[in-house]
């Protein structure tokens, strides 16, 4: 069970930047389906420390499912109507990757380009199955780095006694 001691805690060792720069490391191993499965760990994480923080209802944290600590933290309005939706597609994404023997054949397109940014990116799409699943690839590594940003910089936010910024 995470404590508001725990937060305390992890907000006092890290910075920001750190504590982004420490996700990072050793990530140049991991393929893209371990890397969206280890984000939705950090970014889960993330969402329940917020939840100590900034709720009053987080006894039984542990027993809340992604999609209800995701519902909390939208109804805090944490999380806007946009990136409340990202998350969305970012945990469906990473519950293919999880539980499906080949997501990449036609799930995890089809989940991507429901994201808000599929459009927006300037990045060209392609009916080569390869050259468009590292476009995606990307895609997918842009939405969930400013999702994690976002989390993070609310979380320190919470923190009157910590003045870790990201400028340390």
């Amino acid at each position: 069970m995470i404590t508001e001691e725990n937060v305390e805690e992890f907000l006092a060792k890290y910075s920001p930047k750190q504590f982004l720069d420490a996700t990072c490391i050793g990530s140049e191993f991991l393929d893209h389906r371990s890397k969206v499965i280890v984000a939705n760990i950090y970014i889960e994480r993330l969402m329940d420390f917020l939840i100590i923080k900034k709720s009053k209802n987080r006894k039984n944290l542990r027993k809340l499912k992604f999609f209800q600590k995701q519902r909390i933290l939208h109804k805090l309005r944490i999380l806007s109507d946009d990136l409340n939706h990202e998350l969305k597609i970012i945990n469906e994404i990473r519950n293919a990757f999880a539980h499906e023997i080949d997501p990449v054949g036609c799930k995890i397109p089809q989940l991507i380009k429901k994201s808000k940014f599929y459009d927006k990116t300037k990045l060209p799409k392609t009916d080569n199955t390869l050259l468009q699943s590292k476009t995606d690839g990307m895609i997918v590594g842009m939405v969930t780095g400013i999702l994690m940003r976002h989390l993070v910089e609310t979380l320190w936010k919470t923190d009157s006694k910590n003045k870790n910024n990201f400028n340390h």
